[in-house]
């Protein structure tokens, strides 16, 4: 009774009693003797967890007292102890965003015996371990050991762990902006608070739910999480969730146009976290803040803003934030008319995006998740087995039991049936009568809608007339817009590409005097790193130049002169005849039923090599054969590339006509993922398309065609030839 005494009033009147269980404390740490070890360990730990606890949240004061507790402890033994003071200790940090002492504190945990600490800490020590990597932008090992977390907390059945590590696993993706699989994490977390009615956890999963909302342009429903997650934060008098649900609201006035509404919230949230010491917050409130100010058309007030904000991502060395700020930082500058330094620091941003977010981060995170899931289903596989035990112990009950329950089925199913029948039985007889029913009704609503239909036609005819032409002047407006944005996207292309390559020229030349004139110098290790280098810096040209191929694929106007797509193979096996006799190839064209087209010849020629080449290049283990052949259709032509390589799975077909999408590790293929790319573009020119088919292991064939239009002439039969 005088517990429940003492939790009632702490909802009541919880300021009052933490100051004086704090005041209480510390009369009774003046009243112990020196000598009295674990009643200075308890005073001190209860010190540091009311200090951690207060509205105040004054970390650095309970940071001293865990301090001190584990001074005291540490020469007992006691690991459990130890466990909950390093716990402590690393929880006050991580909120200081001292996130190195933070890992060494949980790291410490991680590296006790189980038999000799609570199966909770462990648990715990992964998930805050996680949330410091988050921070930091190091994604793949913040999923890595949230993934470890969750999987004891649903060996444990802890309902609120899992619910955290949910949350923490929608945050992870949240910064990578997946944002549709973080909305499915912090659901499922939303849900289990629920349950469990936890009003601080369900603030978290509540403000966590109206950042994504708003990523995900649902701002109706995301300012309707950010206001309940305010009201509770209010209710429970916590400070530090107050300044993050009005910098969340904020964010939402700023998507409805209300810069004045969003600028109060972001600034009375930026003061909340400020006095909180919360340095991280408080520069994602920095950045927030710029891009009022952008939208504002107030770009200059928020360069100080930015630059504050940079100088305290670096201290903390939060690379996700300072990625953030540099492409705010080039918007400012690109807003007032200074492209050099807007070019500077997007350079600067996507230098440090490629670092934070890259395929093979995600590929990692997805082997974790694995990982996870075979140990799961391992624990269920032994949950199993365990009941496959004791149900083997009643097996004559259950033999008996299944006996009863086939006896009762038949009796059912015999019931049933008979049911069954008198109902159908039934149920012809009432169809009968609704059948005649619906006839009579149908007959009068079709000599209803038969006027009706007379009265609307002419009706119809006027407003189709009015619409037909509102659709072709916006069809007009929408061509010309398309124009533009291909002119655009094609000038960028060039542009990208071609001054690219006057600083790889620069990196291609020195790093081949370095190798010259120090190769001797180098150690084994040296030698490797520079054939990296020089590997990369021939990728990055062939890339480029593909690159540049593919933004002139297919702008060019149409010649007026025909060319034969014969005498384009000819050029086409001149060009890879090395090849060929390096890889013993074979390359056959069957010359029936080849045109003349008025397409560029470049353009032709980059198709059909690109083609040619990729059947070579992806052989299996048969030596290379390529077949060239054609086929009239009523439509055009038909032009097929036949190869015996390694072929293409299903899933795989539309992927590989995309812009940089490479199924194969460059150390398996060779390869930009453009060349493909640029084949759909210069055939989609023409008004032609491309398709291929392929079985894995059978080879592929890639199809495309040339329409009617384009064609000039038909060429002779001719003999096959064989090209090696």
């Amino acid at each position: 009774m005088r517990l429940f005494c003492l939790i009632f009033t702490f909802c009541l009147f919880s300021n009052s009693i933490v100051a004086s269980n704090v005041d209480s404390l510390l009369n009774l740490l003046e009243e112990q003797k020196l000598t009295e070890v674990h009643k200075l360990y308890e005073i001190h730990f209860s010190l540091g967890e009311e200090y951690r606890s207060r509205k105040e949240e004054n970390y650095e004061l309970a940071e001293h007292h865990y301090l001190i507790a584990l001074n005291i402890i540490e020469e007992t033994g006691d690991n459990e102890k130890i466990a909950g003071c390093l716990y402590g200790i690393g929880y006050t940090h991580q909120r200081r965003n001292n996130y190195q002492e933070a890992l060494v504190s949980f790291n410490k945990i991680l590296e006790l015996k189980d038999d000799e600490i609570n199966n909770s800490k462990k648990p715990k020590a992964y998930s805050q371990i996680s949330t410091i990597y988050q921070a930091l932008g190091d994604y793949q090992r913040a999923f890595e050991n949230q993934m470890k977390a969750l999987l004891i907390y649903e060996t444990n059945e802890d309902l609120l762990g899992i619910a955290n590590s949910n949350y923490n696993l929608g945050t992870i993706f949240y910064y990578q902006s997946q944002y549709e699989r973080s909305l499915e994490f912090y659901l499922k977390a939303k849900s289990i608070v629920d349950d469990l009615q936890n009003e601080k956890f369900n603030y978290s999963c509540s403000a966590a739910l109206g950042s994504v909302h708003e990523k995900l342009k649902n701002n109706e429903e995301s300012l309707r999480y950010n206001m309940l997650s305010l009201n509770l934060a209010e209710k429970q008098e916590y400070k530090t969730g107050i300044a993050y649900s009005k910098g969340n609201i904020a964010m939402n006035y700023l998507t409805q146009g209300d810069f004045s509404k969003a600028e109060k919230y972001l600034k009375e949230s930026i003061v909340l976290k400020h006095e909180l010491g919360d340095r991280y917050g408080t520069i994602g409130n920095g950045i927030d803040l710029s891009q009022l100010y952008i939208r504002w058309e107030k770009p200059k007030m928020a360069i100080p803003i930015l630059e504050k904000a940079l100088d305290l991502a670096i201290n903390v060395e939060s690379k996700n934030r300072q990625s953030d700020i540099y492409k705010s930082l080039s918007s400012v500058y690109d807003q007032l008319d200074q492209p050099v330094k807007s070019h500077f620091y997007m350079k600067e941003y996507v230098a440090l995006k490629d670092s934070l977010l890259n395929e093979k981060t995600l590929e990692e995170m997805g082997q974790s998740q694995k990982r996870y899931e075979v140990q799961t289903k391992e624990h269920e596989i032994e949950l199993l087995k365990k009941e496959n035990q004791i149900l083997g112990k009643d097996k004559e009950i259950q033999q008996l039991q299944i006996y009863i329950a086939f006896i009762v089925i038949i009796a059912f199913l015999f019931a049933g049936w008979w049911i069954r029948n008198r109902m159908k039985l039934q149920q012809k007889t009432n169809q009968l009568l609704e059948e005649k029913n619906e006839e009579i009704k149908v007959q009068n609503l079709e000599l209803q809608s038969a006027q009706e239909q007379l009265i609307n036609a002419n009706t119809l005819l006027e407003e189709n007339n009015l619409l037909l032409g509102e659709k072709n002047e916006e069809i007009k407006v929408t061509n010309k817009q398309l124009e533009h944005s291909n002119e655009d996207l094609q000038q960028f292309a060039y542009v990208a590409s071609h001054d690219l390559k006057e600083p790889l020229r620069m990196i291609n030349s020195y790093t081949k005097l370095i190798e010259k004139r120090y190769n001797h110098l180098l150690d084994d290790t040296g030698k490797e790193f520079m054939y990296f280098v020089i590997n990369g810096v021939k990728r990055m040209e062939t890339l480029l130049d593909d690159l540049l191929d593919f933004s002139k694929a297919g702008t060019q106007e149409a010649p007026k002169e025909a060319i034969s797509i014969r005498s384009v193979m000819v050029l086409v096996e001149a060009n890879l005849r090395h090849r060929f006799e390096l890889l013993n190839a074979k390359m056959i064209v069957k010359n029936e039923n080849f045109p003349s087209v008025r397409v560029h010849r470049t353009q032709l020629l980059q198709l059909l090599q690109n083609l040619v080449s990729n059947g070579v290049k992806f052989k299996g283990d048969q030596d290379p054969v390529v077949i060239v052949s054609s086929e009239k259709k009523e439509n055009g032509y038909v032009i097929s590339v036949k190869d015996n390589g390694i072929g293409i799975s299903d899933e795989n077909k539309k992927k590989v006509f995309e812009m940089f999408k490479r199924l194969h590790t460059r150390d398996e293929y060779e390869g930009t993922g453009i060349g493909l790319a640029t084949c759909k573009r210069i055939v989609s020119s023409w008004g032609g398309d491309i398709w291929v088919e392929s079985e894995v292991g059978q080879g592929s064939t890639f199809f495309f065609s040339i329409p009617n239009f384009v064609v000039q002439e038909e060429v002779q039969h001719l003999p096959n030839a064989v090209l090696n």
